[in-house]
């Protein structure tokens, strides 16, 4: 893809991963509009990003408002011509053991992390495909490939699970449409994502958890022989960049977290050899 003189919209766009996709596509030549449930804070993001030279637009936006997201992609529309990059970022997360959770807490992060998503394909996906051109960049999660290794994560690890089969199920369809899909896989990055809580729940959830610490799991068959360190939100857009340049299907950050993939992938193929073992004993 090439990013001059074209338009990313990101949602989730004020801080973080978000903010940090903004200024770097902004330094490739894109102009960009960030979207966020927060004006203040939005404004305050595109005040750094303009500093950088970059070309910024603010639009509030909640994603979990399926009209609010089509309203996001008919200005863009109107604005720009278009939209040629859509980054779904915006996220949000609770803390704690599943027991803990209400039906808000589980609402409010499946609206906003998975039905995020899949309104901004709504929204986004079909004036692309009409068109034969575009690109999206879905952000997961380590968690998604490797769902039992991190407890008190709550709802987050489920719904970043089903965005990640999303992502892997849409980008085949996608390419006959000349449209690309890649999914980020970040791990541990600095953001600000566990305040999401605090700062932003609406409140038809109801009210927010207390933040919990969270916790590899403890009986994990790989531990990893050195704790991989937290990525800055620039160094993960850094390479989120990268992988867009070469229309890349996943996007892994943190090359660290390959052992526990492999240890997950080792859970997945065992029971397909187990089931082997049981056929030929069934047959002789």
């Amino acid at each position: 893809m090439d990013f001059a003189g074209k338009t990313a919209v990101i949602t989730g766009g004020s801080t973080g991963i978000g903010k940090a996709l903004a200024a770097g596509l902004a330094a490739q030549g894109m102009r960009v509009v960030i979207a966020s449930t927060s004006s203040e804070r939005l404004e305050a993001a595109a005040a750094d990003l303009r500093e950088g030279g970059a070309e910024v637009t603010t639009v509030v936006c909640d994603v979990a408002d399926r009209d609010s997201v089509r309203a996001l992609a008919a200005r863009v529309e109107r604005e720009f011509g278009g939209t040629d990059l859509l980054c779904a970022n915006a996220g949000a997360t609770t803390t704690g053991p599943y027991l803990d959770h209400g039906d808000g807490d589980w609402d409010w992060v499946m609206d906003t992390v998975l039905r995020g998503v899949t309104n901004c394909v709504q929204a986004f996906y079909p004036a692309m495909a009409a068109r034969g051109s575009g690109q999206f960049l879905i952000t997961g999660s380590q968690t998604g490939f490797a769902p039992g290794w991190l407890l008190n994560h709550g709802p987050y690890v489920v719904a970043k699970a089903a965005v990640h089969a999303l992502a892997m199920a849409l980008r085949p369809e996608a390419e006959l449409h000349g449209v690309g899909v890649s999914l980020l896989v970040p791990a541990m990055t600095e953001t600000e994502i566990t305040q999401a809580g605090q700062r932003s729940r609406p409140g038809r959830y109801g009210a927010a958890r207390p933040s919990a610490d969270l916790g590899v799991v403890a009986g994990s068959a790989t531990p990893l022989p050195d704790h991989p360190r937290s990525l800055t939100a620039a160094e993960v857009a850094e390479r989120a960049i990268a992988g867009l340049k070469r229309n890349e299907a996943i996007i892994a950050t943190h090359s660290g977290m390959k052992p526990i993939v492999e240890d997950y992938a080792r859970q997945i193929l065992a029971p397909y050899d187990a089931a082997v073992e049981f056929r030929s004993e069934r047959v002789s």
